[in-house]
């Protein structure tokens, strides 16, 4: 468990289902505030996509062992076959040198940061309904029918994981982007004033 400075950083973490704007509200907050985007490294290998949404680290699931077993990663999970993690000493060296930093990470992920970095903020976001949820997974152009099928069901879960878990700090309906991203700000704001 890392135990904060006074003038330690604030480590804000998005979660949410596959499809509910978790990247886009991400960059929206990174560009507007003073806040670190981290970068996740995963096993996945590079998609066309990545160019326009997160960016990874792509590295081999032998390196992602190696660092694995080395301690390396704040949070780790495995999501539809391949491994994601949040590199460590990147993200605990920004946060001590006060720069607040935000992870955009699943429900697995979060409570491991719940449990080695408690004073984490976590925000889960939501839909605003499943229809809509699904129309979103779908207008990503991404996926077979068959795919959204299961990243659908497994949203579904996860949503039901998330709400049993009390491990969240807020939920952020994301209705539209600007009012999602609006609602964050004002709870870092509130977080970096306490």
């Amino acid at each position: 468990m890392t135990t904060p400075t006074s003038h330690s950083g604030l480590l804000l973490v998005l979660c949410g289902p596959a499809g509910v704007g978790k990247s886009t509200i991400s960059r929206q907050l990174s560009g507007s505030m003073n806040i670190l985007y981290t970068v996740s490294a995963t096993t996945r290998p590079h998609t066309p996509g990545d160019d326009i949404g997160k960016t990874y680290q792509h590295i081999s699931a032998d390196e992602f062992f190696h660092r694995l077993d080395g301690d390396e990663f704040l949070e780790y999970a495995q999501v539809y076959g391949n491994y994601y993690g949040t590199p460590m000493h990147p993200t605990l060296d920004q946060l001590a040198a006060g720069r607040d930093v935000l992870l955009e990470i699943d429900v697995q992920g979060a409570l491991q940061v719940r449990d080695m970095y408690p004073q984490a903020v976590l925000i889960f976001i939501l839909p605003p309904d499943e229809p809509t949820l699904l129309r979103r997974l779908r207008d990503r152009g991404r996926d077979t029918e068959e795919e959204i099928s299961r990243r659908f069901r497994a949203a579904k879960r996860e949503i039901r994981m998330a709400r049993g878990s009390k491990a969240f700090d807020f939920w952020v309906t994301n209705d539209q982007v600007d009012h999602a991203v609006n609602r964050i700000c004002e709870i870092v704001r509130q977080r970096r004033g306490a």
